[in-house]
């Protein structure tokens, strides 16, 4: 726990000196994909135990891995991926391959496309990540919501880090969790 606020504390001091520049660029929902500051979500290779991907989310703190074969992605493995699919059946983790797990084939986008495309992906197919592939399909990272968050809370970092304590707002009401 201790670290997770140490994080969000480094965070908050990224932003206000971000805060101090000026922005010379409005925010728009048409700005590409590529204008983004993605996180560093791994890649690991088709046949990877379940185990050396658990332990790769754990050292990068991130919620989902690419997989890839021959330099082309061929799936995703989420922390969700994770749940609904392996732990709950009691496997063992070591012997077990990423392939049976994975969602195969997953959506993807360029890296060209605008952000909107992005959300309008995570919407309909009620997804939290996707790949991006360069023009020649190799990979080029991983868009996840936080990462489009991330960009709108940079442009309005002032406004949002600003905000008082509303005790009364009937968003606190409902329970939080995913």
């Amino acid at each position: 726990m201790t670290n997770d606020f140490d994080d969000e504390l480094k965070r908050m001091d990224e932003l206000e000196q971000v805060a101090e520049a000026p922005i010379n660029k409005a925010l728009s929902l048409e700005d590409a994909i590529s204008d983004l500051e993605l996180r560093n979500h791994p890649t690991v290779q088709s046949g990877s135990t379940l185990q050396s991907v658990i332990d790769i989310l754990r050292a990068k703190k991130v919620g989902a891995v690419m997989v890839e074969s021959n330099g082309k992605i061929v799936g995703v493995m989420t922390e969700r991926d994770f749940l609904l699919r392996a732990i709950s059946k009691g496997l063992d983790m070591n012997k077990e391959h990423i392939d049976d797990y994975m969602t195969e084939n997953p959506e993807t986008l360029d890296a060209e496309d605008p952000i909107a495309f992005a959300l309008n992906k995570m919407h309909v197919f009620g997804i939290r990540h996707i790949p991006i592939l360069n023009q020649d399909q190799s990979i080029y990272g991983l868009i996840s919501v936080k990462d489009i968050i991330a960009h709108i809370g940079n442009y309005f970092s002032e406004q949002i880090l600003n905000l008082p304590p509303q005790h009364g707002r009937s968003a606190l009401d409902r329970p939080e969790g995913g």
